[in-house]
């Protein structure tokens, strides 16, 4: 069990959110959940349950839950963990509460300007998602963790103690994460892929494996993926982490071929199919995004603009 002070409130109870609260609590910390409705009653009453598809082994876990955000409700972090397009409803309300670190945990095509036009920017951290699934009734199938490292950052790319506290403390309780000097090129590099598989998922509302046999789409996924980071590296960012800017040189055929494979598996259902089946929303929200993204570079991008006009 951890030791440590840190006051913690995790604001969604989705899938990402469940996933980190369980964590945080099941480690002994001092954390609490936001939910709201029918699912803040689900919580409080038969706890958080989580199932792994790929083991199909469930837990079920007490956590301290809350349905709404005082001004003097004070955390040493709170995590951010909602849909993009549920993000712009929550703003005043951290705007006015006084809790010194907000950490926005999610997809984020247009980097941190909506959140600072409304909370001071030195409260502001930026992070990741760390798991993969979809709320069924009151069970979240999901994987909660990642074999890789989910990044955290400061605005300005500076390694600051509390970005160090931070990281330590999710580490602490299970949940991989490190610090990244790139974090709004992080955040971009990610969501415009998303943006994309996200709107031809919904073509094919959400069957992988009829998108799969699209040659045609998984080539021009591979080709507006190319263009997207072209508007990235065009609007001055950077692809973060670097290994994504291999698409550049990697043959499409060979990209189709494995963009193929993760469609027909287990990884393509539970990671993508999930989510895009229940996040239509965000989908949507992002390829917005994604569009201004491409009309404020000014370059041609007919793939991207061929996805985006899918209905």
């Amino acid at each position: 069990m951890i030791t440590d002070n840190t006051k913690l409130l995790v604001i969604g109870a989705g899938v990402n959110g469940s996933a980190v609260i369980t964590k945080l609590v099941r480690a002994g910390l001092d954390a609490k959940v936001l939910a709201r409705g029918k699912r803040y009653d689900e919580i409080k009453d038969e706890g958080i349950i989580i199932e792994d598809p790929f083991r199909n082994q469930r837990s079920v876990t007490k956590v301290p839950v809350i349905n709404g955000l005082d001004p003097d409700d004070i955390y040493d972090f709170i995590l951010v963990v909602v849909r993009k397009n549920q993000v712009a409803d929550l703003l005043p309300v951290l705007a006015q509460n006084k809790s010194p670190n907000i950490v926005f945990m999610g997809n984020n095509l247009l980097g941190p300007d909506e959140f600072t036009e409304v909370i001071d920017k030195k409260r502001i951290m930026l992070g990741t998602v760390v798991a993969g699934g979809k709320r069924d009734g009151d069970i979240i199938r999901a994987i909660t963790s990642t074999p890789l490292a989910s990044p955290f950052g400061e605005i300005d790319g500076s390694i600051t103690a509390r970005l160090k506290r931070l990281v330590k403390i999710l580490n602490s309780a299970g949940i991989k994460a490190t610090t990244s000097t790139h974090m709004v090129d992080h955040d971009m590099t990610h969501a415009v892929g998303v943006a994309l598989i996200g709107k031809l998922t919904l073509k094919y509302r959400c069957d992988l494996h009829a998108m799969a046999r699209s040659t045609e789409d998984l080539k021009l996924f591979v080709d507006a993926w190319r263009e997207a980071h072209r508007v990235m590296r065009a609007l001055g960012h950077k692809i973060v982490p670097p290994s994504e800017d291999a698409i550049r040189f990697i043959p499409r055929f060979l990209q189709v071929s494995g963009m193929r494979a993760l469609l027909n598996s287990k990884w393509g259902e539970v990671g993508l199919g999930y989510h895009a089946s229940q996040a239509p929303d965000e989908m949507i929200q992002l390829a917005h995004e994604l569009g201004v993204l491409v009309n404020h570079a000014g370059i041609p991008v007919p793939a991207i603009r061929k996805i985006l006009e899918l209905n």
